[in-house]
């Protein structure tokens, strides 16, 4: 069985804890303000909230429980996702990401899209 051939794009999984008390709601506009152009460029290929581990995805007030954001990105270099991710509310207002906690990790996508 042979390898598939190497993405064309750089891939970067961002994973950014909330800290304690994190003011989402008061930040959430202006967070979809600057995300959502990001998915519709194609910048931002996944994204979304991160649950507890006694939460589900399917439980009606999920929403209400999300205590952190992972997003897939396609970014030439690391740094620039760290520069994308610090032009964000979440991360530029210091009232919902945990900055020490954040990370940015290049991602292997071997499946790039799943409909």
């Amino acid at each position: 069985m042979s390898l598939p051939p190497a993405p064309k794009k750089n891939y970067y999984h961002i994973h950014a804890l909330d800290i304690p008390n994190a003011q989402r709601a008061k930040h959430n506009a202006g967070h979809l303000e600057i995300t959502l152009p990001l998915v519709e460029s194609g910048y931002i290929v996944a994204a979304g909230g991160l649950l507890p581990q006694t939460a589900h995805s399917t439980d009606a007030d999920a929403f209400t429980k999300i205590s952190g954001s992972f997003f897939i990105v396609q970014a030439d270099t690391a740094e620039q996702a760290w520069e994308t991710l610090k032009k964000d509310p979440f991360w530029h207002s210091g009232e919902v990401w945990d900055h020490e906690k954040t990370t940015v990790t290049p991602a292997y996508v071997a499946v790039p899209r799943v409909e």
